[in-house]
């Protein structure tokens, strides 16, 4: 599987709400570089996605512009709820941002998550999220 349907595949996982396949493809030492100052471990990073779709069960991450160089893929993000509508942010617009993954081998060894400039809010309430998590 390339490095590319490999994030798909994660994407997939979480969307179905399989969290012990989506860690089959994260590394041990995985770490997560969101919104927040803070940096999550796999686990930690799981449980932020398990309580994302506990609040919005119907999450949907739809990833576009997909390149692979290398051990990184990089790609566009669009987070969206069913019924198939994107996700806004405080602004009207959807919720956005790039995603960049790196890999050793097979797992995904580190994913960044930025959202565009104009969606700071969104990068906001993504923080407020994290940090409320850490808190729990």
């Amino acid at each position: 599987m390339s490095k590319a349907a490999t994030l798909v595949a994660l994407a997939s996982a979480l969307e179905q709400k399989d969290y012990q396949q989506a860690a089959a493809y994260l590394a041990d030492h995985f770490v997560y570089y969101g919104t927040g100052t803070q940096h999550l471990s796999k686990p930690q990073f799981l449980e932020l996605l398990q309580a994302l779709q506990s609040a919005l069960p119907t999450l949907r991450f739809h990833l576009q512009h997909l390149c692979e160089t290398g051990n990184r893929v990089t790609a566009h993000l669009q987070f969206a709820i069913l019924p198939v509508q994107s996700f806004p942010s405080e602004g009207g617009e959807p919720l956005e941002a790039g995603l960049e993954c790196t890999f050793e081998g097979t797992v995904i060894t580190g994913l960044r998550v930025k959202a565009p400039p104009q969606q700071r809010a969104a990068e906001e309430t993504l923080r407020a999220l994290e940090a409320a998590l850490r808190q729990s």
